[in-house]
């Protein structure tokens, strides 16, 4: 097909939502397809969306409508429209970069009237795929969200006639095509007006092809018709369009009258039925459930008599013809010359990165198997950290991790989009367990980042090196891949001295995946040393920088440092990690005894998941780590607590409350629980390994012991305990180490300067 460059014209239509509405059009900076106008249609507004719209009042056009009803509204817009195609989007959503470059493409095709792309729904508490090549009959049956065009075919239900549909917030049309149907039926006030047009142009004979692609992210904003996220609406405006639109366009399409009346009843029932079961969770009062159901019948027949008695078909209503005349008129293009510079937006929010930028914002992909909020562990933590950085900087940001199902939402400052995986490939490994996950994991964060590049215009790809999730896109070099390498595979199966054929094989993926890389940042020196005697690829490569990671500060006023005047009658002594012995669990456990011999006052709190059985400690003793202190060291047992795997608020109240931080790894690529203790003014000690001595100062915010050592950790221990004074400086003086070199500003702007990097190279290149 041709490349033609259509224009668009995109309608948002709004009432009341100032603070939505600013945010879309600060995201419409972004677009990458140029060719295209802005028309905002005014309800009856009570905010300040007016006064926000003066800061545009030279790049778009805005009209207003007298009434609050969206079909009134979209027309309004149509009639304004010069663009060849009319692209509608809701006020409280946000377009993906490429969406209307997407667009474009599709209507290349010269017989695709209307289209439009899957709208996630990303609020950060109910994230879900809201509608994705959805489908509809004339009876008002629906699929909203189907995985591909053959999916639910042939639909189950009453309706002889089907249609695919998109939603309103995600929904373009050929102009002439809208026009020549008569727009939007305006009795639709709210709800069914995108579905009654899809019905409409293909029962007239015009091709409907919603896709997959051409994403809209939706955080729903709530409105005169209902409140978001709850069960408060005015949910009989939704029966009385149902009821229409089922007679309206069942009657059309010739559907027999005893199954239109069926599926009124079943409609109306069912929203009979909903409100009882509020009523029965008391969640309604007894008054409002015969309201919600006496409105519930008046909707009803309000629907029924306009459908049979004064149902008028919208393509005689003259004001829409009269466009038809000016279809050649310009548009207004919407970006200017600063739109290239404009920072990213939290769609969630609104709030955009006070920071001026003098080129354009990056497009970049983090990767992580974990990703808060559903868990914390290092990587996932040390990612999140970068994203925060990244978004603070004006860069858009996604993250991908694993998810039991599809979803997209807004975390923290990046896009994070949770991806499953089948163990549908690779089927030659499926007896070794690690590297069969591993590979379908990474092949299906593969093809997501193929659709983000096709939506979001990626530009760079950041994986960590544990669980090698980039590996697959790295071996395609669809785009470049930056790899940060922690705790390589190989190294821990020697520090707990296995020997597999999975971890050989997982140790081989991870070299793959660093001769593949574009950059490898290590997050401390010792981290290049040890890929180096490990992997021996850094000498073929000179792309190897050391970037320290971060942490965002807490506020000065949440640190606690040891309280000098007034000290405790306890000193609690914490540690936080998996129960595993690369982690130094078994040398604390040899430790505590003495310590509190010597120190009785101490009191030890353990949080971490035990790992007993992982790392063959149970298969050893028969004994998880928790019940096997108990029994062997029984005497003490009563001034430790473990305390499991901990949420994340627990977690930082934990550092919080504690007088000194003990992690006794045997190895860490970097420490960032080191930070995190210290970002509250915490003491800490440490062991001399990996990367743990360019985190702690030795002597200044901590002390640093020989790892498997528990005699030198108990000292330390035991010195520190008995010297307020000590505890008291070491906690300072590492909180202000934090703020000096790690924080996750550092860290980003870091990262920042290796991504441009690595694009200029590639730039150079080609």
């Amino acid at each position: 097909m041709a490349n033609v460059e259509h224009t668009f014209s995109v309608v948002i239509n709004t009432t009341d939502r100032a603070r939505s509405l600013q945010t879309l059009l600060r995201t419409l900076e972004h677009q990458s397809y140029p060719h295209f106008e802005v028309i905002v249609v005014v309800g009856p507004t009570n905010d300040n969306t007016l006064e926000i719209l003066k800061d545009y009042e030279d790049r778009l056009r805005v009209l207003h409508c007298p009434v609050a009803n969206l079909s009134v509204s979209r027309n309004i817009g149509l009639r304004a429209a010069r663009g060849d195609i009319v692209a509608y989007i809701d006020d409280d959503a946000v377009p993906s970069r490429n969406w209307l470059l997407q667009l474009n493409r599709l209507f290349a095709n010269p017989l695709i009237a209307a289209t439009g792309g899957v709208v996630y729904l990303i609020h950060p508490t109910q994230p879900t795929v809201q509608h994705k090549q959805g489908i509809i009959s004339a009876l008002a049956e629906q699929y909203d969200v189907r995985a591909s065009l053959l999916d639910k075919l042939p639909p189950e239900g009453l309706g002889r006639f089907w249609t695919m549909r998109m939603m309103g917030a995600n929904m373009a049309y050929r102009r002439s095509a809208l026009l020549s149907i008569g727009g939007f039926d305006e009795f639709y006030e709210w709800v069914y007006d995108d579905a009654d047009v899809a019905i409409r142009l293909a029962a007239a004979g015009f091709l409907v092809h919603p896709v997959s692609e051409a994403p809209v992210y939706h955080v729903p904003a709530s409105s005169r018709n209902r409140e978001v996220f709850t069960f408060h609406g005015r949910w009989w405006i939704q029966t009385k369009a149902a009821v229409y639109f089922t007679i309206k366009n069942g009657k059309a399409v010739g559907v027999p009258s005893r199954d239109i009346l069926r599926r009124i009843g079943y409609f109306v029932h069912g929203h009979w039925l909903w409100n009882l079961q509020l009523f029965q969770q008391k969640k309604i009062s007894l008054k409002q459930l015969l309201k919600a159901s006496v409105l519930e019948v008046r909707g009803a027949i309000v629907g029924a008599t306009k459908a049979l008695f004064f149902a008028q078909s919208p393509s005689t209503k003259e004001d829409l013809q009269e466009p038809l005349n000016s279809m050649n008129a310009s548009i207004q293009p919407f970006l200017n010359e600063s739109s290239a510079t404009q920072t990213a937006i939290d769609p969630v929010s609104g709030r955009q990165p006070l920071i001026q930028l003098s080129n354009s914002p990056l497009r970049i992909a983090l990767l992580s198997f974990n990703y808060p909020p559903e868990r914390y562990e290092g990587v996932g933590r040390s990612t999140n950290m970068l994203a925060k950085g990244l978004f603070e900087l004006g860069h858009t940001v996604h993250v991908l991790t694993h998810g039991n199902r599809e979803a997209v939402s807004f975390y923290d400052g990046a896009y994070v989009h949770r991806v499953p995986y089948r163990l549908n490939r690779y089927m030659q490994f499926r007896h070794l367990p690690k590297v069969h996950h591993v590979l379908n994991y990474s092949h299906a964060v593969h093809e997501r980042l193929q659709r983000l590049l096709l939506n979001d215009d990626i530009q760079i790809v950041d994986t960590p090196l544990w669980l090698t999730d980039g590996f697959v896109t790295a071996v395609s070099g669809m785009l470049p891949v930056v790899v940060r390498p922690v705790t390589a595979q190989r190294q821990i199966a020697e520090l707990q001295h296995h020997r597999d054929d999975d971890l050989r094989l997982m140790g081989e993926i991870e070299e793959e995946l660093l001769r593949h890389a574009q950059f490898i940042v290590a997050n401390t020196q010792a981290t290049v040393r040890a890929l180096d005697q490990v992997y021996h690829v850094l000498n073929k490569t000179n792309s190897v920088q050391v970037i320290h990671y971060g942490i965002e500060p807490a506020a000065d006023e949440a640190t606690r440092p040891f309280p000098l005047d007034y000290p405790p009658t306890k000193f609690t002594v914490l540690y936080v990690g998996r129960l595993e012995k690369r982690k130094g669990i078994q040398d604390l456990f040899t430790a505590i005894p003495k310590v509190l011999r010597r120190f009785p006052q101490a009191e030890f709190v353990i949080a971490g998941a035990d790992n007993s059985e992982s790392d063959g400690f149970k298969r050893k003793t028969g004994l998880s780590y928790p019940a096997y202190f108990q029994k062997r060291h029984s005497k003490y047992a009563a001034k430790v607590r473990f305390l499991g795997e901990v949420s994340e608020e627990k977690l930082q109240a934990l550092y919080q409350s504690c007088h000194l931080f003990v992690a006794p790894s045997l190895y860490e690529s970097f420490g960032l629980i080191y930070l995190e203790a210290m970002n509250y003014a915490k003491p800490v000690i440490g062991c001399r390994a990996g990367g743990i001595p360019e985190v702690v100062d030795d002597g200044v915010t901590g002390r640093l012991v020989d790892p498997e050592s528990p005699e030198q950790l108990a000292e330390a221990i035991v010195e520190l305990l008995q010297s307020p004074r000590t505890l008291y400086e070491y906690g300072l003086a590492g909180r202000q180490r934090l703020l000096d070199r790690f924080t996750y500003i550092h860290m980003a702007r870091g990262f920042e300067q290796i991504y441009r990097r690595v694009l200029a190279e590639i730039a150079a290149r080609s």
